[in-house]
């Protein structure tokens, strides 16, 4: 009789471990269910975008899923020269104030044929340049909601989609919107993908400099005499080109430019690859220059252009010293009231906030005396063969960001 009732016991036990096994097993494969379903959709344009083919000449393909995507909105875009995209939304309730601007980049230097084709799970998107993709998929779910009345705008909002990398851009494309009375902007907003919180000052200016060195055709080659370094002794012998990039790194390296440490100079590549066994007949030297003081950016700006025209060589190398891209010394103070609204919403928003000394394409504007800033709208890391983005964390910062929009068009600036 005790043994049957133990028998009975054990059944109902197992019976039970076996539903509430049945119903976790239930609970854990129930689908994903999007937060969002705005959030959802952006991040579908920043997978299309990441995809398409970049850099290319004026960012074509990419220009025209923006384009596409605008006009189906309603909306009458232009395309400059130079490939930039420029749309002016307009509201119903529209008054006589000044523009707002939001700004960011088509193209990206990291795009790769197969690891570009990205790869989602329940909680991460991943792909190479997927991060560059985010800040024009966000523009255009701003036009969105534009569109369909959720920003009510009481002022016209100019969406400005640059062709090509900020990395590589002197500031000229915003010479369409501040070149121009009517379209000059009360505030600018940059979008780009990283990172949802950190906001950057415009406190320091840099300078990307190419130095460029070469031997003419028919120099002498293999087995010529080292040229002499700073020293007046030779360096080691592998050719003119070798030995004047190595000098020349040199001396830059160990410049001091000013007392308090304001300006720096960094070295980011340096190369004369060539086949084994022969002098190497062309190099190149690239180097970045950071300053908080204008003056003092410009200044070691025009000594780097000097010690690469004053490098010891022979008269067959020929060197050219160009600039590749330059972000001027922000005006801080220009900024003030916008980052207080920036910061205080994301306060409202439990957004951890951190601020950053650093250069920021926004400085073009904040230097002409318009409060200008970049944000991001996720949170992830950007890696060398492909970015992982935080799905959840899109929501956020598109709601970040539409907030902002709200804020700013009511505001006097």
């Amino acid at each position: 009789m005790k043994i049957r009732i133990l028998e009975r016991c054990q059944k109902l036990a197992v019976r039970g471990i076996n539903a509430l096994a049945g119903k976790a097993a239930g609970f854990l494969h129930v689908p994903r269910k999007p937060k969002s379903p705005l959030a959802d959709r952006l991040l579908a344009d920043a997978l299309r975008l990441a995809e398409i083919p970049s850099p290319t000449e004026n960012e074509e393909q990419r220009a025209s899923f923006v384009l596409e995507r605008l006009t189906a909105l309603g909306l009458s875009p232009l395309v400059d020269e130079g490939g930039n995209i420029l749309a002016r939304v307009h509201s119903p309730d529209l008054e006589n104030l000044p523009p707002l601007l939001l700004f960011t980049n088509l193209g990206s230097d990291r795009w790769h044929p197969l690891e570009s084709l990205c790869r989602l799970d329940a909680e991460k998107a991943r792909g190479a340049g997927l991060a560059d993709s985010l800040g024009a998929a966000a523009l255009i779910s701003v036009a969105e909601r534009i569109r369909c009345g959720y920003i009510a705008a009481s002022r016209e909002i100019i969406l400005l989609f640059a062709a090509g990398s900020f990395d590589n851009s002197d500031g000229s494309f915003f010479l369409r919107v501040t070149g121009d009375d009517v379209t000059r902007p009360a505030a600018a907003i940059g979008v780009r993908g990283l990172t949802l919180g950190t906001l950057v000052n415009n406190s320091r200016g840099i300078y990307r400099m190419k130095i460029n060195l070469s031997l003419e055709t028919g120099s002498p080659g293999k087995g010529d005499a080292a040229v002499p370094g700073a020293s007046g002794k030779p360096l080691a012998g592998s050719g003119p080109v070798v030995d004047t990039l190595l000098d020349t790194a040199h001396k830059l390296a160990g410049i001091t430019w000013d007392i308090e440490g304001t300006t720096k100079l960094y070295i980011r590549h340096i190369d004369a690859e060539t086949t084994f066994g022969h002098t190497p007949a062309e190099g190149l030297l690239e180097i970045e220059i950071e300053s908080s003081d204008g003056a003092r950016l410009e200044m070691a700006m025009n000594t780097v252009k000097a010690t690469v025209e004053n490098a010891a060589s022979g008269p067959e190398l020929k060197k050219e010293a160009l600039i590749t891209s330059f972000i001027p010394v922000g005006d801080a103070s220009v900024n003030d009231k916008l980052m207080q609204i920036v910061t205080g919403i994301m306060k409202d928003q439990y957004v951890r906030d951190q601020e950053e000394n650093g250069a920021d394409i926004a400085a073009h504007l904040s230097a002409q005396g318009i409060p200008a800033l970049s944000l991001g709208i996720a949170l992830g890391r950007e890696g060398m063969t492909r970015d992982t983005i935080e799905i959840d964390s899109i929501e956020q910062g598109r709601v970040l960001l539409e907030t902002l929009i709200n804020r700013l068009i009511k505001e006097e600036l």
